[in-house]
């Protein structure tokens, strides 16, 4: 399970309100100290995210908690989102230069139309990927796992 923790900011009857994100990396390397991951971690700083669950573990408002993602589900929306446009423009590619083959275009004009026909196909496939919702199995592919080990979160 790939396990994030956030921070209660809000609890409405059985539902919790839950900030992810938006720190640079662990609280040591927030704190400016361990492995220096922090460094890189600023320059990609995100904004955080706030998504509602069930309040399964009794989470107060303010409090840490632990919020997990089965493997599996992280594995599907990387093919999803990464392999299937790279496979695509691959195949945009490779068709792009059997095409400029048979026009019996000259070099510079063949690599234009490899670089073209990779970047329709790979743009292709990001449309599509984009216009169609994703489909989570079961209940709920992201949820609260435990009440988090620190209770001052930023």
């Amino acid at each position: 399970m790939i396990e994030q923790q956030g921070k209660v900011i809000r609890v409405v009857e059985n539902r919790i309100h839950v900030r992810i994100g938006g720190l640079t990396g662990c609280s040591t390397c927030d704190a400016g100290k361990g492995c220096g991951a922090g460094v890189f971690g600023k320059l990609f700083r995100r904004k955080p995210v706030v998504m509602e669950f069930d309040n399964e573990v009794d989470a107060r408002d303010g409090q840490a908690v632990v919020v997990g993602l089965k493997e599996s589900v992280f594995l599907a929306l990387v093919v999803r989102l990464y392999l299937l446009p790279l496979l695509a423009g691959l195949a945009g590619a490779i068709a792009g230069n059997i095409l400029a083959g048979g026009l019996h275009l000259s070099d510079s004009a063949t690599d234009w139309m490899v670089l073209a026909a990779a970047v329709v196909c790979a743009g292709a496939a990001v449309l599509l990927i984009r216009s169609r919702p994703v489909e989570f199995p079961g209940n709920a592919a992201v949820h609260v796992v435990r009440i988090g080990q620190c209770e001052v979160f930023e």
